[in-house]
């Protein structure tokens, strides 16, 4: 593997030289910089990011932790955050917590330690002091974690509220919403307060169904959704949490003959590229991801520059298929 030292040789330059040019201390003659280029590519030389962050007040590197990447929609904030990243001149620094909060603090100070421009901080995790030294600005996605850290969402309660609605024109009059395990701080708990206040309006209490916590993680809810219709055999619409779950419903309806949406309907929530190859294809709620994470990356990179909201909330939208 070459080194900075096998680049200079071949360049006819000093390693201080390129060490300048690299790190934007001074300028440096457009035929000196090209010279410079050339021989790196021709010694395939990869500058290492990481070690010339520490030389520097801050990288030009954002974090993002996140609590799965097998998750749906984690995989797509993962995906935008990295194109707004890239876009903008910016590194991504991914972490993965898998849900484990003593993991969360390791890669919190890992980020830290390479003194990252910022934190996007999408997971679950409850300690939450660890995070609030970091000397760089941090917003969290989807959640609250203090009163001081802004936090950028979609209106979690008002697509509960459109979600009800919706079935409430359909004639439902036998409603469920089915969610994951609530955690503390999480505004996607406000998506069951939106449609529970819409349907007890009408004189209507949903039933409430909350899945292992366990299903989060692995993303199946076969059990789950047995155990559901086993309990609640008479309800005739389901609002669920997220996407998968709702697929997961529909296709217990399809093995058990169960029609939907003429004796059952079903929406879903976020809009994942799933929703619109299932059977029936699936009407659901769509988060504005793209427009939380452009937010996100665009107010770690102008910070100094413009204050960052305490909490910024995106619309959501309905979008009707077949199944509801």
């Amino acid at each position: 593997m070459a080194t900075l030292k096998d680049v200079a040789e071949r360049a006819g330059v000093t390693v201080t030289t390129i060490s300048r040019m690299l790190n934007n201390r001074v300028q440096v003659s457009q035929k000196t910089r090209d010279k410079i280029i050339r021989a790196m590519e021709e010694l395939d030389y990869q500058p290492n990011e990481l070690a010339r962050s520490l030389s520097k007040k801050n990288s030009q590197m954002i974090g993002l932790i996140v609590a799965s990447a097998s998750n749906y929609f984690f995989a797509k904030v993962i995906n935008s955050v990295e194109r707004y990243c890239s876009s903008y001149g910016y590194k991504l620094l991914l972490c993965v917590s898998n849900h484990e909060s003593e993991k969360e603090i390791e890669y919190f100070n890992m980020l830290k330690a390479h003194k990252v421009t910022g934190v996007i901080l999408a997971s679950h995790t409850q300690n939450l002091s660890k995070y609030l030294n970091l000397n760089a600005p941090i917003i969290t996605f989807d959640r609250t974690l203090s009163p001081e850290i802004p936090s950028v969402c979609s209106d979690n309660y008002h697509g509960g509220i459109l979600a009800a609605n919706h079935l409430i024109e359909k004639g439902c009059k036998s409603p469920a919403y089915f969610m994951d395990t609530p955690v503390n701080g999480i505004y996607a708990n406000l998506r069951y307060d939106g449609f529970a206040d819409t349907f007890k309006k009408h004189g209507i209490e949903p039933v409430l169904y909350l899945a292992p916590k366990e299903c989060f993680i692995s993303m199946k809810y076969e059990d789950s959704v047995i155990e559901f219709f086993k309990q609640y055999p008479d309800v005739d619409c389901i609002f669920t949490s997220n996407d998968i779950i709702a697929a997961h419903v529909l296709q217990y309806c399809a093995k058990n003959g169960i029609d939907v949406p003429g004796q059952i309907k079903v929406i879903g929530y976020d809009d994942i590229e799933l929703a619109r190859f299932c059977t029936p294809a699936l009407t659901t709620i769509r988060q504005p991801v793209e427009d939380n994470c452009r937010f996100a990356v665009e107010s770690i990179i102008n910070y100094k520059e413009k204050s960052i909201p305490v909490n910024t909330v995106f619309p959501v939208q309905l979008i009707q298929r077949e199944s509801a």
